[in-house]
């Protein structure tokens, strides 16, 4: 049995602490079970190749839309090769993920198998070899949930992770079972290159965004994709050789064909299989670990973070999250804070975000003012076409606190950070925005148009 100051449970969010255990010269153990897939969902199921798709439907859209720029092709002469789109990806995947397997059989001891815990502070691998740990990391992930639907399992189905790694030939008709972000970056992704996509969802809007940004985001996709609504999927079966969901509308039940399903229906943790009980580290009742503010589970020694807790489901939350339990197990006493945590969805409209959305402001009983300004409104929007799409700015009356930000419209995930950078700064204010100057002509301009009609 080995003992090292750190064990990191998860081949992905967990190479943060193993990063920072390793740069303070700790001895570090990295218990994965996918060893051809280390990096976790970002490099191999998630955002990485997910993004490679997502740009070719961008160079697709650009093509499409050549002739508003003057710009005529023969549309009828492209081709999409979705095989080469898929291959593209997975080299690029294959060789991200060999790189970050180099990387860790020479920074620290991996272990690679299924793993549980036999103690408090014991872990064993399923080929019997034992290893204990001062302080240890879960940041084991979370993996596609799959809904308790009659019949699916033999209509077959598609997740993220087989879209990545298993399919080859392009839908005619792909269904897709979930209006968050993967399915709408999956529904733009296969509409781009010529699937006809229909997404079914139990809400009245596509994504848990703002309600304005959602309203045109699901006006909008509704031109390209078509859209089920405030529906419940009652079965699924296998009719004429396709995929056949029945399911339930405020109209009465109908029946929904397509030749591939693909289900976005969230997310669950990879905590079952670990024996957590054995070190009496508590789950709540939906299986994430129960972390403090410090990140610290119900065990003294035994920290999380990540998709395993379930609290900012994203690569770069998880990162954050890495170093804060790292620093907290190790003496230090942060707290985290999630206030100018953005996201992103990588979809058409693009949305950037970070803070309260103004239903969140109203539910607080915050006194602010809110700002919208459109792309149509200022010169770089022109430019590129007067898109669909808005900054929409939350500040606090008096205090002058940014709030919340929401973009929807191109560039908006890269347009985001100038105001994540200004709610990290003592008191968050609008101020630092206004008073920094902006390339003209860009669209960073719509960014201090809005924070200037605050003033």
């Amino acid at each position: 049995m080995e003992h090292y100051d750190v064990i990191c449970i998860g081949g992905g969010s967990g190479l943060t602490a193993a990063y920072y255990g390793q740069q303070d010269g700790k001895s570090v153990a990295l218990v994965d079970n996918r060893p051809d897939q280390l990096g976790g969902t970002c490099v191999n199921r998630g955002c990485i190749p997910t993004k490679g798709l997502i740009q070719a439907a961008e160079v697709m859209q650009t093509i499409r839309h050549a002739a508003d720029f003057g710009i005529h092709l023969d549309q009828s002469s492209v081709r999409v090769d979705f095989q080469a789109v898929l291959d593209t990806v997975r080299r690029r995947r294959e060789n991200d993920a060999a790189d970050v397997r180099r990387w860790v059989e020479s920074a620290f001891t991996p272990y690679y198998g299924r793993a549980r815990f036999v103690g408090e502070k014991l872990i064993e691998m399923e080929d019997g070899r034992r290893l204990t740990g001062e302080r240890i990391f879960i940041a084991a992930g979370a993996r596609p949930a799959i809904p308790p639907i009659p019949g699916l399992a033999e209509s077959g189905y598609l997740t993220n992770e087989s879209v990545i790694f298993d399919l080859n030939e392009q839908p005619e008709h792909l269904i897709i079972l979930g209006g968050g972000y993967i399915g709408c970056e999956f529904a733009h992704f296969f509409s781009a290159l010529g699937t006809r996509v229909t997404i079914i969802d139990h809400s009245e809007c596509l994504l848990a965004e703002d309600d304005d940004v959602r309203a045109l985001f699901t006006q909008e996709l509704a031109k390209r994709v078509e859209l089920v609504l405030q529906a419940e999927v009652r079965q699924a079966l296998v009719r004429d050789g396709q995929c056949c969901l029945i399911v339930a509308t405020g109209d009465g039940e109908r029946s929904v064909l397509g030749d591939r399903l693909l289900l976005a229906t969230g997310r669950r943790p990879n905590t079952d299989g670990l024996s957590l009980e054995k070190t009496g580290v508590e789950l709540n009742d939906r299986g994430f670990v129960v972390v403090d503010e410090g990140l610290r589970t119900t065990h003294p020694d035994i920290y999380a973070y990540g998709d395993v807790i379930g609290l900012g489901m994203f690569k770069h939350t998880s990162s954050y999250e890495g170093e804060l339990a790292y620093r907290n197990a190790h003496g230090a006493s942060l707290t985290v804070d999630y206030t100018a945590n953005p996201h992103a969805v990588f979809s058409n409209p693009q949305i950037g975000s970070v803070g309260l959305t103004e239903r969140a402001c109203r539910d607080q009983g915050l006194d602010y003012t809110v700002v919208q300004k459109h792309y149509a409104d200022f010169a770089k929007g022109k430019i590129v076409g007067s898109p669909p799409g808005f900054a929409k700015l939350l500040v606090e009356k008096g205090s002058d606190r940014i709030l919340g930000f929401h973009m929807i419209g191109p560039q908006a995930a890269d347009l985001l950070h100038e105001v994540v950078v200004a709610m990290n700064t003592p008191g968050a204010k609008a101020q630092l925005v206004r008073d920094s100057i902006h390339v003209h002509p860009t669209l960073a301009e719509l960014v201090k148009q809005v924070f200037d009609a605050t003033a």
